[in-house]
C-alpha cells in the first residue's frame, strides 16, 4: 500500500493547502472503462492504487457557485468563480500528466474526507483521488473550466458511449482540451451521469475569449454561448426549458449583471476578486453546519494563472501558475 502518492503536500494557512500531484492517476484506464457513479470511480481508483476498502472516499452534496468571464484592460480573458459549500479548507493540485497538459485546480477536503484534516494518517492515502475531486481549474493552454449544481432532476444518459461523472469529466477537459471547441467534443463522447442527486452545468473558457455553458436538460446535452464576449452563471438553467422550480441564485446574477452594466465586458482581476467577494455566501444551514465560499478563484487564460483566496480571508490572496512553484508565499491583496 502506497504511503499517500509521490507528491508534496503543504499547509499554506488555516484555510490553504497546496498539494504538487505527482503520481499516475490513471485517467486513460478510466476513461477506456467508463465511470457511472461515485463508487464506481472509488473501486477503479482503489485497483490502480493498490489500496485497501475505506481508504479512498469520494463524498458530495449540495453546493451553490457563482461563475463569470470577462476581459481584463490588456484583452486577457478570465474565468472567476466563488465555490460555496460546508467550511473546510481548501486544497489546491497541480498535476503533470505524461500525455496531458499540465494544469492547476481546485477542491476541498469535504470531497474526500468530509471535511477532515489532511496531515492525519489516515486521512493521507484519500488524496490519491485529488485529481478527480477538483471543481475548477485552468491548464497550460488556458484553457478554463468550473461546475455549478442545479437543483434538478440528475442526468443519466444511456446510449452506446462510455460513461463517465463530473469530477473525471472536469479531469479530462483539464488534461485533453486546449480549446472550448475540443472540450464540447470531449463531452459529446461520453454518456454523462450525475451522481450526487443534482444536476450540473459547466462553463469552459479559453484562451481566444470563447465562452460556453454546457447544460444537461432531460437528459440531452444543450450549449450555451453568450450575448456577446461575456456570461454568468448561478444555480439554475438558462435553457430556457430548464426545470428552475428550485433554481438560487438570482440576487447573485443581479450582481453580476450591475457590475457589468457598469464595466462592460473589461474588469481586471482585482476587480473580478472584489465581485467575487460581493457574491460569496456565508450563513448557517437547516441542518446546523455553516455555509461559505471556500475560495474564490479568478483564471487568468492569457498567463494559465490563478488569482487565489481562501477562506473569505480576501485580504490574503495567492498567485499561482500551471507551473508548481514550491517558494509560493501569500502574497497581499491588491489595491
Amino acid at each position: 500500500m502506497r504511503n499517500l502518492l509521490h507528491g508534496t503536500l503543504r499547509k499554506m494557512d488555516a484555510n490553504t493547502y497546496f498539494l504538487h500531484y505527482t503520481d499516475d492517476y490513471a485517467l486513460d484506464a478510466l476513461l477506456e472503462h467508463g465511470v457511472r457513479n461515485a463508487a464506481e470511480l472509488v473501486y477503479l481508483a482503489g485497483k490502480h492504487f493498490g489500496t485497501k476498502n475505506g481508504e479512498l472516499k469520494m463524498n458530495g452534496g449540495g453546493f451553490a457557485c457563482t461563475t463569470f468571464n470577462a476581459f481584463t484592460s490588456a484583452e486577457e480573458p478570465i474565468l472567476a468563480r466563488n465555490f460555496d459549500y460546508k467550511d473546510a479548507p481548501a486544497v489546491v493540485v497541480w498535476t503533470a500528466p505524461k500525455k496531458g497538459y499540465r494544469s492547476v485546480a481546485m477542491t476541498d477536503t469535504n470531497v474526500m474526507l468530509y471535511g477532515s484534516k489532511l496531515g492525519e494518517k489516515e486521512n493521507r492515502n484519500r488524496l490519491l483521488l485529488a485529481p478527480y475531486a477538483c471543481m475548477d481549474g485552468v491548464n497550460e493552454k488556458g484553457l478554463a473550466i468550473a461546475v455549478l449544481e442545479i437543483k434538478a432532476k440528475a442526468t443519466h444518459q444511456h446510449t452506446e458511449r462510455k460513461n463517465i461523472i463530473t469530477t473525471v469529466m472536469i479531469r479530462a477537459v483539464l488534461d485533453r482540451c486546449a480549446t472550448v471547441d475540443e472540450a464540447v467534443e470531449l463531452f459529446r463522447q461520453f454518456d454523462m451521469h450525475d451522481s450526487l442527486f443534482c444536476n450540473y452545468h459547466y462553463q469552459i473558457v479559453d484562451a481566444s475569449g470563447k465562452s460556453i455553458v454546457i447544460e444537461y436538460v432531460h437528459n440531452e446535452m444543450r450549449l450555451i454561448a453568450p450575448d456577446g464576449r461575456v456570461q454568468y452563471v448561478m444555480n439554475f438553467y438558462k435553457s430556457a426549458d430548464g426545470d428552475n422550480r428550485k433554481g438560487f441564485g438570482y440576487t447573485r446574477q443581479k450582481w453580476v449583471e450591475e457590475a457589468f452594466a457598469r464595466c462592460g465586458e473589461t474588469m481586471d482581476e482585482p476587480q473580478a476578486m472584489q465581485l467575487l467577494e460581493k457574491c460569496r455566501l456565508d450563513y448557517r444551514h437547516k441542518f446546523g453546519y455553516p455555509i461559505t465560499s471556500l475560495w474564490s478563484a479568478v483564471y487568468n487564460c492569457t498567463k494559465q494563472t490563478m488569482l487565489l483566496s481562501t477562506g473569505m480571508q480576501y485580504e490574503t490572496q495567492y498567485r499561482l501558475g500551471v507551473e508548481y512553484d514550491p517558494s509560493i508565499q501569500p502574497m497581499p491583496q491588491e489595491a
